[in-house]
């Protein structure tokens, strides 16, 4: 019997099979890397971009001075800090039947001058109410007359003022407070909630319990109720005294609360609350844990990129990051306007004006300007001397 020799059958290479799937493996994880880190640099990126369209020269400004630059007059950056009443379900703009994009008006719920010292690193908060009875300038097809300084960022929008809803509330926060206004920041109630469950919540000291059986009910405010009363359209609220965990429906509503017992009804100690939560979120947004955090950075850029409008460019907000990460509570000082006996503002008898208004007293805005000189120069001082 004759063999035929076929030789050796050649065997799979095993280490060239396995070579072959870590190389595709290697492949789909930087694939599945590339994808991700797109996603979460999204936002972040395109608000960048815009700001490089709209500010070519904030860019060049950065790029020359890494740590940013702020607009200031005397050593002071001055910003207008507002909180507007808008609902998620009502739309900015809306198109009518022919096309024509109308805009909707929002009342302005929260208004704030912060004005940060440069040297001293201390910040000087003034809030001003939102009743404050003020004149509107004659400007395009608008008119002057007078009306509460809560309509003054919608009629800017509503009419195209020439530098929108906070240009025209900015000019006249300026003439109430006797300081330049920088730059202007407007959040919306629904950004507020989204920004701070995006961080996680955050940590407030009540400082006394109180309730608010008034509180506007959210999507209920315009409602008929059945029985005749307004009792569909409010809710009732509770704060204990001490540290108390908010989420962002929680917060809002201990900073818009108005009606609130125990002391925590007046113009003073809702704007104190107001501020507490700002430099909590402020505290919590500069944490390691969440600067370090992609997801929630992206979050955050998209929460604010649909709530916040803002004249802020790159070179300003990389200014205004680091000066952030030097100020802590102690270093914040703070006026709040209100028809108090040694305040500045007054409520003038019914009947003289259409609703509840308050009105400067003496007639102008020089009291309130010497009371803003002498926070200022207080909450520098007690710098200088520490």
């Amino acid at each position: 019997m004759q063999y035929v020799d076929l030789g050796r059958l050649s065997r799979p290479n095993r280490s060239l099979k396995k070579k072959k799937f870590f190389k595709f493996a290697i492949l789909i994880t930087l694939f599945s890397f590339v994808i991700y880190t797109g996603y979460i640099l999204y936002w972040p990126a395109v608000t960048i971009l815009q700001q490089i369209v709209k500010q070519p020269k904030s860019v060049l400004s950065l790029i020359q001075n890494p740590s940013g630059k702020l607009k200031e007059t005397d050593g002071r950056t001055n910003i207008l800090l507002i909180g507007i009443d808008k609902r998620s379900n009502v739309p900015y703009s809306y198109k009518v039947g022919n096309g024509t994009v109308h805009k909707n008006g929002f009342l302005t719920d929260t208004i704030i001058v912060a004005s940060l010292d440069k040297e001293t690193k201390k910040v000087s908060m003034v809030s001003i109410p939102r009743d404050l009875y003020v004149k509107v300038p004659t400007f395009g097809k608008v008119k002057e007359y007078y009306t509460k300084i809560n309509a003054l960022y919608s009629i800017g929008n509503k009419n195209d003022y020439s530098t929108g809803g906070i240009g025209l509330l900015s000019k006249k926060v300026e003439e109430i407070v006797g300081l330049p206004i920088h730059y202007g920041v407007r959040i919306d109630f629904e950004g507020f909630r989204k920004s701070i469950d995006t961080l996680g919540g955050v940590d407030i000291v009540v400082d006394k319990s109180f309730d608010d059986y008034s509180f506007p009910r959210e999507g209920k405010e315009d409602a008929s109720c059945s029985d005749g009363t307004f009792n569909c359209q409010v809710e009732h609220i509770h704060f204990e005294q001490g540290k108390t965990h908010m989420n962002g429906t929680l917060a809002l509503k201990f900073v818009r609360s108005r009606k609130g017992t125990n002391g925590e009804g007046s113009d003073f100690a809702r704007a104190a609350r107001q501020q507490k939560v700002l430099f909590a979120a402020k505290e919590k947004a500069l944490d390691v844990g969440n600067l370090a955090d992609p997801v929630k950075l992206n979050n955050l850029f998209k929460d604010f990129g649909q709530s916040i409008e803002t004249d802020l460019d790159v070179s300003a907000l990389v200014a205004l990051y680091n000066f952030s990460k030097e100020v802590s509570s102690s270093d914040i000082g703070n006026l709040v306007l209100d028809n108090s006996a040694d305040n500045y503002l007054y409520t003038p008898s019914q009947g003289q004006y259409e609703g509840y208004v308050l009105l400067p007293k003496g007639g102008s805005w020089s009291k309130i300007h010497n009371a803003v000189k002498e926070l200022l120069s207080n909450n520098s001082a007690e710098n200088s001397s520490e």
